[in-house]
């Protein structure tokens, strides 16, 4: 059976853990979860923090940096849909969150989350706390979508100054 360490390099191994930490990690840390030497994860996460990819903390610590992250989701989303797609995902987005609030009879998220209050089974509690996290990731996901339309004509006007026999590579 092949492994993980068999099928990428040392270098796609600390890049994948290092650009999807969720909170800052030692360079010890990403050695171990990469299968490599100390010096060779430090050595590439020092390359990724040079080019952006990563912060530093005070503590010599890597995490990713979050508005880079946002603003690769943001190309990834305009360079990988046409705007009538992201039109129709907001209509999508707006269908569920309606759904729910059908659903649950409630007028809002937060009403939804002080219903939890109330005299529920605990079936009906894990439902509920379900349906608010898919609500929060929902409500994040309409709010990036708004920015990519929001600069989708600047964004694709660059793009058309790009020569053909330029290769655009997509984010994530």
């Amino acid at each position: 059976m092949e492994t993980w360490s068999d099928s990428t390099t040392a270098r796609e191994r600390v890049e994948t853990i290092a650009t999807t930490l969720s909170r800052p990690r030692t360079a010890n840390w990403v050695a171990d979860q990469a299968d490599v030497k100390w010096d060779t994860a430090k050595k590439y996460l020092d390359e990724l923090v040079e080019s952006g990819e990563l912060l530093v903390t005070d503590s010599g610590e890597y995490v990713p940096d979050p508005t880079r992250a946002y603003f690769d989701r943001l190309r990834e989303l305009i360079l990988t849909n046409d705007r009538e797609s992201l039109r129709g995902e907001l209509a999508a987005i707006a269908d569920r969150i309606d759904s729910w609030k059908r659903e649950y009879d409630v007028d809002s998220r937060d009403e939804l989350e002080q219903s939890l209050a109330s005299d529920l089974g605990p079936d009906a509690v894990r439902d509920r706390r379900r349906a608010i996290r898919r609500w929060e990731t929902s409500e994040r996901t309409r709010e990036t979508i708004a920015a990519a339309l929001a600069i989708y004509d600047d964004v694709t006007t660059l793009t058309d100054e790009i020569p053909e026999s330029a290769t655009l590579e997509t984010a994530g």
